[in-house]
């Protein structure tokens, strides 16, 4: 009864989500995808490779859950496609002037997992340059495998962004894949380096970040608490919020504080929160000022 139960779940989800993926890939490749990603498999470690429309090179997924859920959320349901927000009309134009200048816009992801994010980013941004930041060592396995088309223009670092430079490790070894959060010091040979925003601007020789997406289980408290320069400099911040899993912990109150001394719209897609910075509103004022438009937007 039970291997029945899981079979039916497993089909009403596939059932469920079966217009988003036609609508995404159309109908042959929309079922081709629905069939071999949302047909329930357990957890292994295999990993298995797809082609999807929209994308040069095969995505890389293992069975799992977690890589499945990865592969909905970014490459189906899309939710880092800030086209659909009047705001990106001016991102977008950032982006072409700076090319057209002949500058390379850095893009920053922080907490890569296996790399969907960045592959999505790298492939709507392909002038720019993506650094992607992971502190697991098999997520990074995969994560390798999805970004390695592009070259040299994706770089990826073993570690995780703070306010300061120093020494991290894994706090939940034992969590999934898609959960793993990050503290201060070492322990054994799991310890990892921590990165600020300003040190991976200045490996990628960039003087600040086009687009910072943040997806870090908590380390947000860390990483808008000190050096945060950076963010009346990004043109674009993508953020998930993590108090629902840390209750209260405060992890996003340094955020907060933080992003409200400069002018952004915000807005709501998915499970994030996106901040558009009003570049000409700093002009305008000659300073950094405090900012109040809220938009909110379906994801």
């Amino acid at each position: 009864m039970s291997a029945l139960r899981d079979t039916a779940a497993d089909l009403f989800k596939a059932a469920s989500r079966s217009p988003n993926y036609v609508r995404r890939f159309g109908l042959p490749h929309g079922l081709r995808l629905l069939g071999q990603i949302e047909r329930g498999r357990g957890e292994s470690p295999r990993i298995r490779r797809y082609r999807v429309p929209g994308f040069a090179a095969p995505i890389y997924l293992r069975d799992s859950l977690a890589d499945h859920s990865m592969f909905w959320q970014c490459l189906v349901r899309c939710q880092y496609d800030f086209r659909r927000f009047p705001q990106s009309e001016r991102l977008f134009a950032r982006y072409r002037e700076s090319v057209r200048r002949g500058t390379r816009p850095l893009i920053i992801d922080c907490g890569g997992n296996i790399g969907l994010a960045t592959v999505w980013l790298a492939t709507q941004f392909p002038d720019a340059r993506v650094c992607t930041i992971e502190p697991e060592r098999k997520n990074l396995e995969v994560l390798a495998m999805n970004v390695q088309s592009f070259g040299d223009r994706v770089t990826v670092l073993e570690g995780g962004v703070w306010g300061e430079k120093g020494e991290l490790r894994i706090a939940n070894p034992e969590a999934g894949s898609a959960s793993f959060r990050v503290v201060t010091g070492s322990h054994a040979n799991d310890s990892i380096r921590a990165y600020t925003i300003d040190e991976i601007c200045l490996m990628a020789g960039a003087e600040a970040p086009f687009i910072v997406k943040i997806d870090i289980e908590g380390a947000q408290a860390s990483l808008f608490r000190s050096n945060t320069d950076w963010v009346g400099r990004a043109h674009l911040i993508s953020l998930e919020l993590d108090d629902w899993l840390l209750p209260w912990q405060g992890t996003s109150r340094n955020f907060f504080a933080c992003i409200s001394r400069y002018p952004f719209d915000y807005l709501l897609g998915g499970e994030n929160l996106i901040c558009f910075r009003d570049v000409e509103a700093m002009q305008d004022s000659g300073a950094s000022v405090r900012g109040t438009a809220l938009v909110t937007g379906s994801a």
